[in-house]
């Protein structure tokens, strides 16, 4: 199979991840509420999913990069393997609801730990000779999401929430057709020795663990807004169908700059852009909680294009130049755990918050947060060019799947 084949089984793959993320994640909290949950309820199921993938990642990551029991292809489909069951049970039968909080947070926790190794895969592509352009990929991820999502709102008033479940699994059954025929790059050859576990690549390169604590603490702000912008919608009488006009409009807007990050970092360096979308993440939370109308809301979230779109796929890049070969998949999980424990903080934070005061206390204390991860990531994030990213000893020397054999 030619090389170019890859770049769109890649694209697509990160469309159908991000779709099936769009269903479970995004309408969390329509899809419980409408079971019974409380406010309360939902922020400690969220959180509680997010903490187990950041104990989980790890582990994965530490097995991908070593190689020798699972490359970054098969790790992909044993998490997608293990999504199918919950699945099945949540649109088969209507069970209690302690069984659809267990069933749900397993799918949150599996979902969750997909995305380091969907980004590794992207980066082995690369490192592999497939001239795969990243924030492309990643922009028909965020162009799939929107269009999925901008009919999800009117979907869950016509069919009820139970579509959710259905066409996620739909989504993920598709990913493991796809996921087939991509080959199984690495093995025990693959990377020099490994350098120690995930916490050592925080000890051993104490600006990206400062990085990586600025990506929580931003995070805290931005998962809360996406977890809660029902509640920010009810603020202002609006409810489930503009939750998906609002989710596709700043997926929408993500894409331009996706497609364009590769080519803004060739000539603008990628830790320079990290820092200019952490600015710009602290004025979307700060809009946000100053919009009092659905149009003051909707200039808030545009700030979207210009913080979460070039964020997603200059933070990728960013790993291949500050971390070694070695932890590559570990460096993509931790800046995944840093994201996630954000989600764990706003989610948990921001249900009770949520449940004892008001959306306006809770998004003003996230601003708050928001800015201190701004100061944090600042620190954190050094200069590079993209020669650096693109230097010899950045790719892979692995065996079976050289970029002069032909098993890709």
């Amino acid at each position: 199979m030619k090389k170019d084949t890859f770049i769109y089984f890649y694209g697509a793959l990160q469309g159908l991840y991000w779709m099936s993320y769009g269903c479970i994640l995004s309408f969390a909290a329509v899809f419980l509420l409408d079971h019974v949950f409380s406010n309360g309820s939902i922020g400690t199921l969220i959180a509680v999913s997010c903490f187990l993938s950041v104990l989980l990642q790890p582990l994965i990551a530490a097995a991908a990069d070593k190689g020798t029991r699972f490359t970054v292809k098969g790790a992909f489909m044993l998490l997608c393997f293990a999504q199918i069951i919950p699945f099945v049970l949540l649109i088969a039968l209507k069970p209690p609801t302690i069984i659809i909080a267990l069933l749900y947070s397993l799918l949150i926790l599996l979902q969750l730990s997909v995305q380091p190794l969907l980004s590794a895969l992207g980066i082995q592509l690369i490192q592999n000779g497939v001239p795969l352009n990243f924030g492309v990929a990643r922009g028909i991820g965020s162009l799939s999401y929107s269009i999925l999502t901008f009919f999800l709102g009117t979907l869950t008033v016509v069919f009820s929430t139970q579509c959710l479940p259905v066409i996620s699994c739909g989504l993920v059954i598709l990913i493991l057709l796809l996921l087939h025929k991509f080959p199984d790059m690495g093995s025990p050859q693959a990377v020099d020795l490994v350098q120690g576990g995930t916490l050592a690549v925080l000890k051993n390169n104490p600006r990206f663990a400062l990085l990586v604590v600025g990506i929580a603490c931003i995070f805290v702000s931005h998962s809360a807004l996406n977890n809660y912008m029902i509640h920010i919608l009810n603020r202002i009488g609006k409810g489930n169908e503009a939750l998906g006009q609002i989710m596709a409009f700043t997926a929408v807007l993500e894409v331009p700059a996706m497609l364009l990050c590769t080519k803004i970092i060739r000539k603008w360096d990628c830790g320079k852009l990290l820092r200019f979308t952490a600015v710009f993440f602290v004025l979307k939370v700060v809009g946000v909680t100053l919009a009092s109308n659905l149009t003051l809301l909707y200039l808030a979230l545009s700030f979207q294009a210009i913080s979460f779109a070039p964020f997603t796929a200059a933070i990728v890049y960013y790993v291949s130049f500050a971390l070694g070969k070695h932890d590559q998949v570990k460096g993509q999980a931790l800046i995944t755990i840093g994201i996630t424990v954000g989600n764990i903080l706003g989610s948990l934070t921001g249900g009770y918050i949520l449940q004892y005061f008001n959306v306006n206390v809770m998004l003003w204390l996230f601003t708050a947060v928001c800015i201190v991860g701004m100061a944090f990531f600042l620190l954190g994030v050094q200069n590079t060019a993209f020669k650096d990213l693109e230097k010899p000893d950045s790719v892979v020397n692995a065996e079976p799947c050289q970029m002069d054999k032909n098993c890709l």
